[in-house]
């Protein structure tokens, strides 16, 4: 009769089977396997075995005279470790060292760390997928958006990070790159990481003076938090308007903005919020961008 014997967690190892023969456990584990067999059965390579090896990650149970290197089935799981401390991030040297003074103090330690480790690694991977997501939505908003018309949305209360830029004239180059920079610096410590969702923020006062001098560089939050920078939209009714053009072209489309609001017979009631929905992202040519103002408005 045969039975099913399923071993490991890991990629190499997941699936892993053995039919084995009933016989005495002391009989099967004396059982000897080629280091090309026990590849196999890993989930491994040769070469990798063969690399072990000469680290003296994992030395083989027995070398013949002939050289050829053998391997127990008990040595699976020290090979399903290994295989978990790599994905971690764990050198070579460090699993060496570990499994050649094994206790379960310095195990415990170890495998502490690794869970800090990943727990780090896992959060900084939910900040990615957020920005991307959030970029997402953003081009299929673009894709879907009617330039130079405006229209009017009901809008929940929002939170963004939204950093002083202390410009008093049009930035520089390297103004510009200094400032973003430290505006992302503040995301970092909200946890966002870097977003690729910023946009800037005219204060309503320079608006309807028509100084589109940007005073703030914001990113999107998914909810308060605790920081000197948090900035919120409040709800109501915001009218929305879609540029299609550069970042030089930027005056233009807030003064067409404002045109349209005093055509419509809107009141602007707050500051104007300008945010790339099609950028250099997901475009060549920035004549192409798309630009995205809004601003809260009264009827």
């Amino acid at each position: 009769m045969e039975t099913i014997v399923n071993y490991g967690v890991t990629h190499e190892s997941r699936g892993f089977q053995i039919l084995l023969l009933n016989r005495p456990r002391e009989n099967f584990m004396k059982n000897y396997y080629k280091i090309s067999e026990f590849a196999a059965l890993c989930g491994l390579s040769r070469d990798t075995l063969l690399h072990y090896d000469h680290t003296g990650v994992l030395k083989p149970a027995f070398v013949a005279p002939s050289g050829y290197r053998y391997y127990t089935l008990s040595q699976f799981t020290t090979v399903d470790l290994i295989a978990v401390l790599k994905a971690s991030g764990t050198p070579l040297s460090e699993i060496r060292r570990y499994l050649q003074n094994a206790d379960v103090p310095t195990g415990i330690r170890l495998l502490e760390g690794k869970v800090q480790d990943l727990r780090a690694r896992r959060a900084e991977i939910d900040r990615m997928i957020q920005s991307l997501e959030q970029t997402l939505d953003a081009m299929r908003e673009g894709e879907e958006s009617v330039c130079g018309r405006l229209s009017l949305t009901r809008q929940r209360e929002r939170h963004l990070i939204a950093t002083p830029t202390g410009y008093r004239t049009p930035p520089t180059e390297r103004q510009f790159a200094r400032t973003m920079q430290a505006h992302f610096a503040e995301c970092e410590q909200c946890g966002l990481g870097t977003s690729f969702q910023a946009g800037e923020i005219i204060p309503r006062e320079r608006a309807l003076q028509g100084r589109f001098l940007e005073a703030y560089y914001f990113s999107p939050l998914p909810g308060p938090v605790e920081h000197p920078h948090l900035w919120t939209c409040p709800a109501g009714t915001w009218a929305v308007y879609y540029y299609q053009g550069g970042y030089d072209e930027l005056p233009t489309a807030y003064a067409l903005f404002l045109e349209e609001l005093e055509r419509r017979e809107l009141r602007l009631a707050g500051d104007v919020y300008e945010q790339d929905v099609i950028n250099y992202l997901s475009v060549t040519d920035p004549a192409r961008y798309v630009l995205r103002l809004s601003a809260p408005v009264e009827e």
